[in-house]
């Protein structure tokens, strides 16, 4: 019950904070930095007290910078309230998520909830660094060296809740991320927007990283291999079917 308090105060704390950024044009624009540093610190602050270790506080930290890039890319305030809404939420989720899955990893419910929160941090990541890279004239190399980066701590963070052996998680953090960079790189000819590129590589990295958890669990079997990739074709293909293509040229 103290867990749940605790994540609730820290949300609604962070959903105030949010509100008052999206607010911005009734505060004056001299308090939108200091906005942002409280966000960020808060953050840090936050996945640290709930999750007892400075590590943790990643997962919260990344979701509250992605949904500050996010911001820009919409135009209505209405729209932004709703966003900061969804977020506030998704940092609850991901609070309550660090507290039971660090609690008891073997958790069904815990794992779960902790598996949503992650995969919808690292969708907001996409999203945002898709949208920035696609809108602006950023190099290719920082994009993926961008990418590269935070696979590899998000997914050492993420893993780290399943086992104490550091070298051995971050070996395959550094496989996922290698792989994903490969993707990224791909991505980067297709003529699609940033949330369908943020959508198919989300797809593919949550297949990587469901594998690798599975390996840690010791849970991993054929069958299971065989289902997820299935389910992850079948889901790609979907997307490609049924989304806008860009004319390129």
């Amino acid at each position: 019950m103290i867990a749940h308090l605790r994540s609730l105060i820290f949300t609604l704390i962070f959903f105030i904070a949010l509100e008052l950024l999206i607010s911005l044009s009734l505060l004056g624009e001299q308090w939108g930095f200091f906005i942002v540093s409280f966000l960020v610190l808060f953050a840090v602050f936050a996945g640290w007290n709930v999750g007892k270790k400075i590590i943790f506080s990643f997962l919260p930290l990344s979701l509250t910078i992605s949904s500050i890039g996010l911001l820009y890319f919409i135009d209505s305030t209405r729209e932004q309230q709703i966003f900061g809404f969804l977020v506030s939420l998704l940092f609850y989720m991901s609070l309550l998520g660090i507290k039971r899955i660090c609690k008891n990893p073997l958790d069904m419910t815990a794992r779960s909830l902790f598996s949503a929160a992650l995969i919808s941090i690292v969708f907001l990541f996409y999203a945002v660094v898709y949208g920035l890279y696609i809108n602006f004239n950023i190099p290719l190399w920082l994009f993926i060296g961008g990418h590269f980066i935070f696979i590899t701590f998000v997914t050492f963070v993420s893993l780290r809740a399943y086992s104490s052996d550091s070298r051995r998680i971050f070996l395959y953090s550094i496989l996922i991320a290698f792989a994903m960079i490969q993707l990224v790189w791909m991505a980067n000819f297709w003529p699609f927007g940033y949330l369908t590129m943020a959508t198919i590589s989300l797809m593919f990295y949550y297949v990587l990283w469901d594998l690798v958890q599975m390996v840690f669990l010791e849970t991993l079997s054929k069958k299971r291999i065989v289902i997820t990739i299935i389910y992850c074709i079948v889901l790609t293909l979907a997307v490609l079917l049924t989304t806008q293509w860009l004319l390129v040229g």
